[in-house]
């Protein structure tokens, strides 16, 4: 077998490697990605009840609802980024 048939067949033999890699790993990822939205959407359905409380509660019933609905966005928000940065890359 000549060299350049060897190289080939060593090329094809890495890159099915790489490929069947890449495969796998595309596959978790989406698994990955479906556990985190789910955990956001909960945190999102927390943000919605939250911001409808505040419509009915007192003055400092309200600030604590505030400071959730803070921490729950800025969660939301972080959660959100790291996916979209990750299905950019």
């Amino acid at each position: 077998m000549s060299r350049l048939k060897t190289a080939l067949q060593n090329d094809i033999k890495l890159l099915n490697l790489l490929r069947d890699e890449l495969a796998l790993q595309a596959h978790l990822f989406k698994a990955d990605a479906t556990v985190k939205w789910a955990e956001l959407e909960q945190q999102w359905q927390a943000l919605k009840t939250h911001a409808e409380r505040t419509a009915v509660v007192g003055a400092q019933a309200e600030r604590e609802t505030e400071a959730a609905i803070t921490l729950l966005a800025d969660t939301l928000k972080d959660g959100y980024g790291k996916i979209r940065e990750t299905l950019r890359a």
